[in-house]
């Protein structure tokens, strides 16, 4: 819920207040000189707890408050009911609770509620109080107004009932008396009373809030950080190094809403307190909704995804609470969390959602270790990263390529502490490249990757062989393409000679896929060569397809492959009956996909060759999928 802004008439609205004990610094021209818990007790008018200000309306808001408790205590059923009326329409608490679609008694129970709990977490987070008479002030008059408000303890009984909080026992009026004289004074605090003042005010304050966070508008940014102080403060009070820890690693990111999941996925970077909370889904849920009651974070959903974020106005606060090498280490660790966040995958469209939420997080943290000239390797992996994101998703090429130039820069400027990543870098900087600029201004790039990895045999230099091949066969350079083809092919069998391992498997079948594609594309379609191209590939195929179980890596374009070649051997028949269950299992994806149409136009072109009466119906198809691809 959006609070609506401060009236005209010049009353400050009930939710603002200055710093006050936090330590805020009054704007000059706009309060007064005297400092909150100035000797004088004086206050000027324009201060909300001054005269013309707030502490009056809230004054009547928790007396209404202590009259629907009283009532409630006493069994008065309409005159409980009338305070419940008076309660809803307060101006103390009408930026607070459920404004349309509820009754006025509805309404005032809602707040009268939320003000007791305010009113009992305010004697929690006061100061202990100290038995022996009246020297306790603030605090002693927390707890006194917490048996006699919150609890609903009859003036006649109060004595009795704080027994042991405050000595000697007090009753009757004269105890009243005392708790409203030492806490405002005629509404004037003293700095002896300032402290309990403001505590009662941001514990009620944040009762209130309770679904309903901080407004957002400009206006109250000096009531957001008298609010997050406050609220600093007390977590430090209370030993919640977990929570001051969690509002840090949000305010250390960006400002956009964060992946719940996230915490209780990569706890294992983070600090010591933080990290016991995510590995411990109960504790996590329960510190976001003692933070989410409180008013320093939000909480929303986009479907099934939850995502957590701090209030606009609170989201640079927690971050002025560190020294300079504390900011640069939070940096850093924020840099490690997401990187074991985030799944490394970014071809995988499954990952595609958590980059798109991450990706503003991204690149505060990059920008930050640019600055600061440190986490350089960290970034340079999420650039990368984010890169292959933007590229393989089809959205943004040149923001695929300045993601992939800024984690080239990155890593040199680390100084390449890893020549395996730089070589990944430079080759995703080429596929970058080639999307924008076109195949032979990516060589430059492909080739200095090549160069760095010069002398290993292993099936990720296999792969960045493969990818100059086919760079090469783009830029028009069919003969060097198929030697490099031919290196490419002989460095994954070797490979996979040495290791037998599964992914080494898919280095050959990838090769082979390839080549083939290369070899049917840049020869004849018709004739001897182009027959005996098509054995070759055949051959190719054979290998491809012993490599790996029946469905697995490279399958589809396997049969993509071999039926065009079946295609140009004559062996339509067997072309037909390839591409029918080509385009049978691509269907059963439920979506449009590039080898579906590559499918259904081969399909066509082998039923146009034996007759088929099926063929305008099958290139009909083809033109649909087309279409929605292109949507």
């Amino acid at each position: 819920m959006k609070t609506p802004a401060a009236p005209s008439s010049g009353t400050p609205h009930p939710g603002a207040v200055p710093l006050g004990e936090a330590g805020t610094t009054r704007s000059e021209g706009s309060r007064g000189s005297a400092g909150p818990g100035g000797a004088s007790g004086a206050a000027d008018s324009t201060d909300p707890l001054g005269p013309g200000g707030h502490w009056p309306l809230l004054r009547a808001g928790l007396r209404l408050a202590h009259a629907v408790v009283a009532h409630g205590v006493r069994d008065e059923r309409e005159e409980e009911h009338e305070s419940l009326r008076a309660l809803a329409e307060t101006p103390a608490f009408a930026a607070f609770g459920p404004q349309e679609g509820c009754t006025p008694l509805e309404r005032g129970r809602w707040l009268a509620e939320r003000v007791v709990r305010g009113v009992q977490q305010a004697r929690d987070t006061a100061p202990p109080v100290v038995p022996g008479g009246l020297s306790g002030a603030a605090g002693q008059a927390l707890v006194l107004w917490c048996l006699h408000v919150a609890v609903g303890v009859p003036l006649g009984e109060l004595g009795a009932a704080q027994h042991g909080d405050i000595e000697p026992p007090l009753a009757g009026r004269d105890l009243v008396q005392k708790i409203e004289g030492r806490m405002w004074l005629s509404a004037r605090p003293t700095a002896r009373a300032e402290a309990g003042i403001r505590t009662l005010h941001h514990e009620v304050q944040a009762a209130l809030r309770d679904r309903f966070p901080t407004r957002e508008d400009e206006a109250d940014a000096e009531l957001a950080r008298a609010h997050f102080v406050h609220e600093w403060r007390r977590l430090a009070h209370l030993g919640q190094e977990s929570e001051r820890h969690l509002l840090i690693l949000l305010g250390v990111l960006a400002p956009a809403p964060l992946r719940v999941t996230f915490l209780a996925e990569a706890w294992g970077p983070l600090p010591g307190p933080l990290r016991d909370l995510g590995t411990d889904t109960y504790l996590m849920a329960l510190a976001l909704r003692r933070l989410l009651d409180r008013g320093v974070l939000l909480v929303t959903s986009r479907g099934d995804t939850r995502l957590v974020a701090l209030p606009p106005l609170m989201q640079p606060l927690p971050s002025r609470c560190l020294d300079a090498p504390e900011r640069r280490r939070w940096n850093g660790l924020a840099l490690r969390f997401l990187g074991v966040a985030l799944r490394g995958d970014t071809h995988d469209p499954d990952s595609w959602p958590e980059w798109r939420d991450a990706r503003p997080h991204v690149l505060h943290l990059v920008s930050l270790a640019e600055e600061y000239g440190e986490g350089l390797q960290e970034a340079a992996d999420l650039m990368d990263r984010l890169s292959v994101f933007h590229r393989m998703r089809d959205d943004d090429h040149d923001a695929a390529l300045a993601a992939a130039d800024r984690a080239v820069r990155l890593f040199e400027r680390a100084g390449v502490p890893a020549p395996v990543a730089y070589a990944t870098y430079l080759v995703n900087q080429a596929m970058a490249v080639r999307a924008v600029d076109g195949p032979a201004a990516a060589l430059e790039p492909m080739e200095r990757a090549l160069a760095v990895e010069e002398g290993r045999v292993d099936g990720d230099h296999a792969q960045t062989l493969n990818l100059y091949a086919s760079l090469l066969a783009g830029a028009g350079h069919v003969r060097k393409a198929a030697a490099a083809f031919d290196d490419a092919l002989a460095t994954a069998r070797r490979a996979h000679r040495d290791t037998g391992s599964d992914e080494d498997a898919g280095a050959v079948v990838m090769v082979l896929n390839d080549y083939s594609v290369h070899l049917l594309h840049h020869n004849p379609e018709q004739g001897t060569t182009a027959q005996d191209v098509a054995r070759d590939v055949l051959a190719l195929l054979d290998e491809a397809e012993s490599l790996g179980p029946p469905g697995g890596y490279g399958t589809e374009q396997i049969m993509l492959n071999r039926a065009e070649a079946l295609r140009r051997l004559g062996r339509h028949e067997e072309a037909r009956a390839e591409l029918e269950r080509l385009v049978a299992a691509c269907e059963e994806w439920d979506e449009p996909t590039l080898l579906l149409f590559a499918a259904l136009v081969g399909l066509a072109e082998v039923l146009d060759d034996l007759g088929d009466p099926r063929h305008p119906q099958v290139l009909r198809r083809a033109h649909e999928v087309d279409d929605l691809l292109d949507t």
